[in-house]
């Protein structure tokens, strides 16, 4: 039976125990809380949660890093030996650049191999008790691939991703770290600027905003309610594309205010015209 380590017992760690479930898996979880451990335990998400990490590290055949990007970092570095050799390291982590290089170079004197996973899966709440084993399912991962990815370790991660039915993509760091800049890290940043420009006033203009907001600023503002620490590590790790991608919203920011200061309506209507054909596209595209 294999052995996967599942490292950080938050939303997306428990929600990989629970969707492990019934795959003829020995689950090992570990948490730096007590508390966390034994309601791990009590919900089903682990089989097994010791209290010692090395316990859990030294018998897995893969061990799955489900910890904040800096945590990451530090504690594969930290740990680096205690893996078991022969084994496989990877993350769910945000951004692959920051946390691939100095985990390739700290883990491969070990004979332990690292290979960068980012699952494209999460909501806007965070915790073991936000947890479901339906997370994962259906969801595209990304695995960055290197030229000091060993093909059998690389191999065993697709492997493992594919057992909960997610769609693997292979990509480079670097350009995993624009990517994501672009379809996600860009979206979190809009998504504050609209919840400020609606909610930041003075008292009773909120009051009045508060019975004005309905469906469209839920749909637009929720990934707001994400972790702040969260998203400020992801956006101090990928900064170079973070900019790059706000800077290219801000052109099409610019254009649409100079749109609407010219009251060239039928250039708006283009616009919108043009946004809703794409995004239709990519509907139809995911099949959503």
């Amino acid at each position: 039976m294999q052995k996967i380590a599942i490292i950080g017992l938050g939303l997306l760690g428990s929600s990989l125990g629970l969707a492990l479930k019934d795959k003829n898996v020995l689950r090992l979880g570990w948490a730096r809380r007590k508390e966390t451990r034994d309601e791990a335990l009590k919900r089903g998400v682990v089989d097994e949660c010791p209290e010692d990490i090395n316990d859990v590290i030294s018998r897995a055949d893969i061990s799955i890093l489900c910890l904040p990007i800096p945590h990451i970092i530090e504690f594969g570095e930290k740990y680096a030996s205690s893996f078991r050799k022969g084994s496989v390291v990877t993350d769910i982590g945000s951004v692959k650049s920051a946390i691939t290089a100095p985990l390739e170079k700290a883990l491969s004197p070990h004979g332990v191999s690292f290979i960068g996973s980012h699952p494209m899966a999460g909501t806007e709440k965070s915790g073991i008790e936000a947890a479901f084993a339906e997370l994962y399912n259906g969801a595209s991962v990304f695995i960055t691939k290197t030229e000091k990815s060993d093909p059998a370790a690389l191999e065993k991660v697709r492997e493992f991703w594919k057992s909960l039915n997610m769609r693997i993509v292979e990509i480079g760091t670097a350009e995993h770290d624009d990517l994501v800049a672009h379809t996600s890290h860009l979206q979190h940043v809009a998504a504050l600027a609209i919840t400020e420009a609606v909610l930041d006033c003075d008292p009773e203009t909120l009051k009045l905003r508060y019975a004005g907001c309905a469906g469209g600023f839920k749909d637009t503002s929720r990934i707001t309610s994400s972790s702040p620490q969260m998203w400020r590590e992801i956006i101090e790790h990928n900064q170079p594309a973070v900019l790059e991608s706000v800077k290219e919203f801000e052109k099409r920011w610019l254009n649409i205010i100079k749109i609407i200061e010219n009251k060239d309506y039928d250039a708006l209507y283009k616009e919108f015209a043009k946004g809703k054909k794409m995004r239709d596209t990519w509907v139809k595209f995911r099949g959503f």
